[in-house]
């Protein structure tokens, strides 16, 4: 289960837990079809050498892809009259960060789906590309799995700035 922190009243931060499990599998799954492919092309004749470094060689690729698509953290900062930050960390430590200009975001919604015969809620941010002109949904936080009552908390402060500054403006 993912972890929300609150920083200030602008920005919400999740944290994601590891996920040891699914490593192992794919290590599992992965080092047995190395297994059939060194048996079958005859690797086993060179020596136990060959059979080792391919082991750790597919271990290695397995941990560094896991580690790059799996996300450490994910955090919104909603500067009221500037935008909207939507900032990602994956296991790597890579940051990737998408910015949304406050004239192009027209609200923060709780968006509710049917996924595989289970209801899925989760934060989208509606806004207006500004290279085609069309209006696109950006989802937030679908990894986190978070209750109703924490998404509405997290939708009532983006609101309440929101709403600030569109009061400030008249």
């Amino acid at each position: 289960m993912s972890q929300m922190k609150w920083q200030k009243d602008y920005e919400v931060k999740l944290i994601y837990p590891r996920r040891t499990a699914k490593l192992l599998i794919i290590l599992t799954v992965l080092n047995a079809f190395v297994c059939c492919i060194s048996s079958k092309v005859g690797l086993y004749e060179h020596g136990i050498e060959w059979i080792l470094a391919s082991h750790v060689g597919v271990a290695t690729l397995a941990c560094l892809l896991v580690f790059k698509f799996e996300s450490k953290s994910e955090s919104m900062l909603v500067v009221p009259a500037v935008g909207i930050n939507v900032s990602s960390v994956n296991r790597l430590g890579q940051v990737n960060t998408e910015f949304f200009p406050r004239q192009l975001v027209q609200d923060v919604v709780i968006v509710e789906a049917i996924i595989m015969q289970r209801l899925a809620t989760y934060l989208a941010i509606l806004y207006q590309d500004p290279t085609s002109g069309q209006k696109k949904i950006r989802p937030m936080f679908l990894k986190s799995r978070l209750k109703i009552d924490e998404l509405k908390s997290i939708y009532q402060k983006v609101q309440k700035n929101l709403k600030f500054i569109s009061e400030k403006k008249s």
